[in-house]
């Protein structure tokens, strides 16, 4: 399971909350990673723009001046696994599908032989074969959109999310909406795309840490933000109790907040999505969107906060945290199914950002906002 741990901040001249919704659709659209810049030059013209697509692989660019000119001039383009690709000219965009950039002009003029060199990692969605495609970008609104497909994890399925900035300076918060929906209509806004659920995610105009997994049918993530205070996400379908005929489309929306709620993160009454039955919980059944229970912190048993032992089964863990499973279920006769790579973790003599090892796979332990107590937090699977 492709996954990303890092951070964003009010980079590039832009607000931290935007910046974070770019890492999103590097890191799930599987876009090749680009690394540090070399190569030689006499011209102080320099590279903008610069991207490569979900299709690129792992392997060094090197573009060389085969032609000079006063303002401009022309750059071959060779991959060392991809080879000769059409050649770039100074000022103008180029895109061969797999590397995109402008080689811009500077004050001094390229001369033959200049090169740029441009490493290129292998986008970890595109490796694991797990990337989603970007539907829409829009960073001309104030109000950014993304919205991506999946393919599930058959590779055959069509599954339908996204996330959009909104916030307002006056009331100091900046957040994401993250959203699912059944099906994707280019000319609809992003809040009315065909069955739209709607949970917005409490963010930062500053420095956000996240933590980001995927695969081919959920997106989940984790930040960091503020005092600090830690906000989750999960989009996607999560592990059904049927089969496909039965229950096609088992998707699930949950942020912190119901819908595009005007909440700044050092609220204190916000709350992750999967605590009881809470209304920034979206289902969606085969007879629409529901608000299900979430087990176990349904059972007051297993994850209870009253002062009684009966309440605290789980407070004294003995040395062994077990991870279980976050069930969905109607509190009456259905159980739907589970959330995937979310578990319930004791609380009691743990820590947010500890990590733990179980079978060869790697969890990170994520709080309920601010809260500490023993019932507060949960485990998010990092790897396959």
């Amino acid at each position: 399971m492709p996954h990303t741990i890092g951070y964003v901040d009010n980079a590039n001249g832009q607000l931290a909350h935007y910046n974070l919704l770019a890492a999103i659709r590097l890191f799930c659209g599987g876009f090749g990673v680009i690394g540090t810049l070399g190569g030689t030059r006499t011209g102080t013209g320099t590279l903008t723009g610069l991207e490569a697509s979900p299709a690129a692989v792992t392997e060094t660019w090197t573009l060389t001046c085969t032609a000079a000119a006063a303002n401009g001039g022309t750059f071959s383009v060779v991959g060392s696994v991809s080879g000769a690709e059409a050649d770039a000219t100074v000022g103008s965009a180029y895109d061969n599908g797999l590397l995109k950039f402008t080689i811009t002009d500077g004050t001094t003029d390229f001369i033959v032989g200049d090169t740029f060199t441009i490493p290129v990692t292998q986008g970890a969605a595109a490796a694991a074969d797990a990337e989603w495609e970007v539907l829409r970008y829009d960073t001309v609104s104030t109000n950014r959109e993304l919205i991506l497909k999946g393919t599930g994890l058959s590779r055959t399925e069509e599954i339908f999310v996204g996330f959009r900035t909104y916030h307002d300076a006056s009331a100091d918060y900046y957040n994401l909406l993250a959203g699912v929906f059944t099906g994707y209509v280019a000319g609809n806004s992003f809040d009315t795309q065909p069955g739209a659920r709607l949970s917005g995610v409490p963010a930062h105009n500053q420095r956000i840490d996240y933590w980001l997994t995927l695969n081919g049918q959920r997106i989940a993530m984790a930040l960091k933000v503020g005092t600090p205070v830690y906000e989750s996400c999960y989009v996607g379908k999560m592990l059904p109790y049927g089969r496909p005929s039965q229950y096609p489309y088992p998707v699930v929306c949950g942020g912190m907040l119901s819908g595009a709620t005007a909440t700044r993160f050092s609220d204190t009454a916000h709350s992750i999505a999967y605590r009881g039955n809470r209304a920034n919980l979206g289902l969606r059944t085969n007879a629409g969107w529901a608000q299900p229970y979430s087990h176990p912190w349904s059972n007051s048993y297993l994850a209870g906060s009253g002062s009684s032992q009966s309440q605290q089964q789980l407070r004294d863990t003995g040395g062994v945290y077990h991870l279980l499973p976050v069930e969905l279920h109607d509190n009456t006769a259905n159980l739907w199914g589970a959330l995937d790579g979310i578990f319930y973790i004791s609380g009691f003599n743990n820590a947010v950002e500890n990590t733990l090892t179980v079978d060869g796979v790697n969890y990170v332990v994520i709080q309920d906002v601010w809260r500490t107590g023993h019932t507060d937090y949960y485990a998010m699977r990092l790897d396959s």
